[in-house]
């Protein structure tokens, strides 16, 4: 057999075999890349970093995003903290209000995804995703308010006794029951 006719007949099953590895490999990668690409500012790297180690597990995929939701849990509490902190009077009320009423759409948004997506491990994962990106553009959102609070601080002095969190406001629950 000479090199030309070695080379075709060897062809085929190489480019098989590296079609299959590669379309493995690009599929655990284009997760986390995926997740990367439609994420806001603020997702943690260890959430990408859990889903490479993953791979194509719905269970760990799902222990991933879990940890991710509390960690945005978490930011957005100190961050709605942290900005009443640094507000009083009608501005202090204001956002205890708007802070309500995303509540309120952040719980409506979840129950209308769930008759959207239905049900389903892919689609619970794709619920807790949305979630988890809904907090952490609030947080950013919140963030942005206190950046301007600070560049206003003269006309906004905190009143010393404000300490409660988001957690602690009277509708807020970041655990919504599933619907």
């Amino acid at each position: 057999m000479n090199t030309l006719t070695t080379l075709k007949t060897l062809a085929l099953p190489v480019a098989v075999a590296l079609l299959t590895h590669g379309a493995g490999a690009f599929a655990a990668e284009s997760l986390a890349n995926g997740i990367k690409r439609r994420a806001p500012q603020g997702i943690t790297t260890r959430l990408y970093a859990c889903v490479d180690k993953a791979g194509d597990s719905p269970d760990a995929i799902g222990a991933c995003l879990s940890a991710e939701k509390a960690a945005q849990d978490e930011r957005l509490n100190t961050t709605y903290k942290t900005l009443l902190g640094k507000l009083n009077g009608n501005a202090k009320d204001a956002l205890v209000n708007a802070q309500q009423a995303w509540q309120d759409f952040d719980t409506k948004t979840a129950a209308f995804e769930s008759g959207i997506y239905g049900n389903g491990t892919l689609n619970d994962l794709q619920r807790l995703e949305n979630t988890i990106f809904r907090r952490s553009e609030r947080a950013n959102a919140l963030d942005r308010y206190a950046a301007a609070a600070n560049a206003q601080s003269p006309r906004l002095k905190p009143r010393s006794s404000s300490t409660a969190t988001c957690a602690e406001s009277p509708r807020y629950n970041a655990n919504p029951p599933a619907r």
